[in-house]
């Protein structure tokens, strides 16, 4: 009696406890007060990790992944999880924006005025994994360029080694890829292909994998470029997992990507 009395009294009690938070899944934050922004030698790349959507534990091996692209380029860099960042003065700073798994709406409205401005006069933005996933805010996928997320495979098939099939091998970023490329990640899917002023620099051969038929797209890009107006925007569905941001030929593809956008390599848009 005493027993059954105890166990249900714990039983009370652990329902009344709160869930201990999801590091993964953060409560969705906005930022009034910028970060110290450096003066920074030019070119620069602003390197934004905040996550008011999915948290990638990658995250931790991208940010200096790419503050080590910068740094072999001879340029400078800054890495913020704070998007107060977004405003006229420190954006001034840079030359290229570069969301590092990046997810969920960021910005205050003041906020995406300043990142919209400063896209405006030719500011370069690269989009990588979670950049395409389906926390963003209407406008951020218009910019990215094509349709709504609608998943990726889940369970055993979560991550699985696929084909990509580089469709354009003279882009900074894919230059120096084979044009077929076994790579494992977990792949994305969107209700509509990239828009029809998008350049499609690789695909996923959709039958070197599983994929349920809700992720079948048949044209299933991965990889592409578009202008918003002077922008140079790029976007690589690639980097959930740990071990991408430390493989030689992502990180080729990624400083191609960021050289790309920044105007110091290749052409397009103005």
């Amino acid at each position: 009696m005493i027993a059954a009395w105890l166990a249900a009294a714990l039983l009370l009690v652990l329902q009344a406890a709160p869930a201990a938070p999801d590091p993964r899944r953060p409560a969705p934050t906005l930022d009034s007060v910028p970060p110290a922004v450096p003066e920074l030698t030019r070119p620069a790349v602003l390197i934004v990790s905040k996550t008011n959507g999915y948290r990638h534990d990658s995250i931790a091996e991208a940010v200096p992944a790419i503050e080590g692209l910068a740094k072999a380029r001879g340029w400078s860099s800054f890495a913020t999880e704070n998007a107060a960042v977004f405003n006229p003065r420190d954006l001034a700073k840079f030359d290229v924006i570069v969301f590092a798994n990046a997810s969920g709406d960021i910005t205050t409205p003041d906020q995406r005025a300043a990142f919209q401005a400063f896209l405006a006069r030719g500011g370069g933005f690269v989009g990588l994994h979670s950049a395409g996933d389906g926390s963003h805010p209407g406008w951020f996928v218009r910019m990215r360029g094509n349709g709504n997320f609608t998943g990726h495979p889940g369970g055993a098939d979560q991550f699985q080694a696929a084909d990509i099939v580089a469709l354009d091998r003279t882009h900074p970023a894919t230059r120096a890829l084979p044009a077929r490329w076994r790579w494992t990640d977990e792949y994305y899917s969107w209700d509509a292909e990239p828009a029809a002023d998008a350049h499609i620099l690789a695909r996923l051969d959709e039958a070197t994998l599983r994929l349920e038929p809700q992720y079948r797209m048949g044209r299933h890009a991965l990889i592409w470029w578009r202008c918003e107006g002077r922008a140079r925007i790029f976007y690589s569905a690639l980097g959930h997992q740990a071990e991408a941001w430390s493989d030689p030929a992502h990180l080729a593809m990624l400083d191609g990507a960021i050289g790309w956008a920044a105007r110091q390599d290749g052409t397009g848009c103005g």
